[in-house]
């Protein structure tokens, strides 16, 4: 079974490195790259192809609501999980517009990686 490659895309370096770390036991999971607004998530979608984008919502420039569809419609086998701070009424915005799920960041630890696992079965 091949690697499930994810793309990091959020403003903050410092939770970027975060997901990586709470994600590095996964050896079955593989970073193909980082972004750090929507522009640059849906350019690095179409280079990359990842198998699953870790969308923020809430970022400078063009924003995760912004991005999200545009990924999706180009790229329909690829899953979304959005990542937010918001509370999970404003992060089912991000699901009305075809994310996969969504995590609040407060919750990666625990619902990341068995979200990311579920999306990728589904895609695979």
């Amino acid at each position: 079974m091949s690697a499930t490659r994810i793309l990091i895309v959020d403003d903050d370096p410092q939770f970027r490195h975060l997901v990586r770390l709470v994600l590095r036991q996964a050896d079955d999971f593989e970073f193909v790259g980082e972004a750090a607004d929507g522009q640059a998530g849906v350019e690095q979608t179409e280079v990359l192809r990842p198998d699953v984008v870790l969308l923020d919502l809430m970022m400078p420039g063009m924003d995760g609501f912004h991005a999200l569809p545009l990924i999706r419609s180009a790229h329909p086998d690829t899953s979304v999980i959005v990542l937010t701070a918001l509370d999970a009424d404003e992060a089912a915005e991000g699901m009305l517009l075809g994310a996969s799920g969504f995590v609040e960041k407060r919750h990666i630890t625990e619902r990341l990686e068995p979200l990311i696992r579920r999306c990728a079965d589904r895609s695979g």
